[in-house]
């Protein structure tokens, strides 16, 4: 998954080898993916960029191919999608346009190769507006990059709720101490222990799987709160190209 979710590096432990950097990241992205798949696949920023089509309100929309549609780079292809808002797009004028969203953040606009700076342009919602006065045309037969195109990088998605970068650095932290064989609070498998009368049976990793717990109380409190529902992805669209989120 190369979405992106937030860490809170304060319970994680101070590392300086290259091979123990290593295995810390890999951790953190162990609990990503965890935390992710067990709020419904429903939440994370993912790097996306598109070449939009300016609509000019001045032609006719007939002669408008694309103002609905924007080429996006998916895993390498270019692929046309369409408008975030769907049929009902109002955004019109040569200096805005809409970007399929939900969008996180803006993180590069390039005009004819080169990067523009930030403070020309305004997010508002999915909608970019430009300070320049107007968006430039875009030349679809050229790659991107080439003299008439432009292009927008940015973030699709919905941000992780409040507490998520905590849960991230206190799961992480138990991957990280079952890997150094340090005292981790991760579940074994199932078994019983009887001494002295007192009989023990530990949690069974897979079952808690399958109810979207960790076993660790902070981390299943929050994920209940934020995925009461228990979904495991994300509601359906029913436009195929429909690009509305993770």
């Amino acid at each position: 998954m190369s979405c992106t979710w937030p860490v809170a590096r304060t319970c994680l432990p101070e590392v300086t080898a290259e091979e123990d950097t290593v295995r810390l990241q890999a951790a953190i992205d162990t609990a990503v993916v965890v935390l992710w798949s067990f709020t419904g696949r429903q939440f994370g920023c993912c790097p996306v960029t598109v070449r939009p089509c300016v609509r000019n309100e001045d032609r006719p929309l007939a002669w408008l191919p694309g103002w609905m549609w924007f080429p996006e780079l998916d895993g390498g292809v270019w692929r046309n999608v369409v408008c975030g808002c769907g049929p009902s797009c109002r955004v019109t004028g040569p200096g805005v346009v809409h970007l399929p969203g939900p969008v996180c953040e803006v993180t590069a606009v390039t005009v004819d190769g080169a990067q523009i700076d930030s403070n020309a342009y305004v997010l508002e919602g999915d909608r970019l507006y430009t300070r320049l006065g107007r968006w430039p045309e875009q030349n679809l037969r050229v790659p991107a990059g080439s003299p008439g195109t432009w292009s927008v990088e940015y973030l699709q998605g919905v941000a992780p709720p409040a507490g998520a970068d905590q849960m991230v650095g206190l799961l992480a932290r138990e991957f990280w101490n079952a890997c150094t064989g340090e005292k981790c609070r991760l579940p074994k498998r199932v078994e019983s222990v009887s001494r002295q009368g007192v009989s023990v049976k530990l949690s069974d990793p897979a079952a808690l799987f399958d109810r979207q717990q960790t076993g660790i109380p902070e981390i299943d409190m929050w994920v209940a709160a934020v995925n009461p529902h228990h979904l495991s992805a994300p509601s359906a669209v029913s436009s195929p190209d429909y690009r509305a989120g993770f």
